[in-house]
């Protein structure tokens, strides 16, 4: 196949999603911009040069492919970022939040996925799922988004061994604090930031094109040869955890 290379990105309205939109845009790819919310899908779009596809996931995942392959007339990547979260401890998640949180953070992607799949293998393209980094560590209070997320880090894994016969990739990207629309109330209170920025290695809480960046990389022929893979974009956080802990002072030293 040959022309512009073209991406959906799901959920790309704000946060996160317009991050990766804008870097994918930036490298040359002919992004379609997919937000439940079609004033955020078109005014992304009109930032970054791309198109606008309003859509929710959770209802038309099968006719949001269609339509990018109809409209575009290929694909070449796939980006499954569109998600939610109900705050809610675990015991007294309702289920129509249950079933929302996984329509949307795990059924979703995975039905998008198979909706483009033969596109995909067509172009030789890949997909990025974006997971979270509470996929690893759970984020008590957050009903079940922790496991939806796990759930997309498995779907990655199996996804990429049975389509890597067809040229297909599959992997993705685990943000950790990253400033977003879904995470901006925390971060507008100063005091509880700098406590977060704080624990985090790098010392500054993430921007939504850092993680653009990895998905590029991930989207591109620099990442020919890699697949069922899960990065982190945290900034070491997931992986100093243990450093919280206190410890006695012969071991802090």
């Amino acid at each position: 196949m040959t022309g512009e290379r073209v991406v959906l990105v799901t959920g790309a309205g704000s946060g996160i999603g317009a991050g990766i939109a804008g870097v994918l845009a930036s490298r040359g790819w002919r992004v379609v911009v997919n937000d439940i919310s079609a004033p955020l899908a078109e005014q992304v779009a009109a930032q970054i040069g791309g198109v606008a596809l309003p859509g929710d996931v959770a209802q038309e995942p099968e006719s949001i492919i269609d339509r990018v392959i109809t409209e575009q007339g290929r694909l070449d990547g796939l980006v499954n970022n569109a998600g939610v979260i109900r705050r809610s401890p675990l015991a007294e998640v309702r289920a129509e939040e249950l079933d929302l949180t996984y329509r949307v953070d795990l059924r979703a992607v995975v039905l998008l996925s198979q909706a483009a799949f033969p596109a995909l293998s067509q172009s030789g393209g890949a997909i990025v799922n974006v997971s979270s980094m509470t996929a690893f560590t759970p984020q008590i209070g957050a009903g079940l988004y922790s496991a939806a997320k796990a759930g997309v880090v498995a779907f990655t894994k199996q996804a990429a061994v049975e389509w890597g016969p067809a040229g297909v990739r599959v992997n993705s990207v685990a943000p950790g604090m990253v400033r977003s629309a879904m995470a901006e109330a925390v971060y507008a209170d100063p005091v509880f930031a700098e406590k977060r920025r704080t624990m985090i290695p790098l010392r500054r809480i993430g921007e939504p094109e850092e993680v653009g960046s990895v998905v590029a990389f991930l989207l591109s022929a620099d990442a020919g040869y890699v697949t069922g893979n899960t990065i982190t974009v945290c900034g070491g956080v997931l992986h100093s955890l243990v450093s919280q802990i206190p410890q006695p002072a012969d071991v802090q030293q």
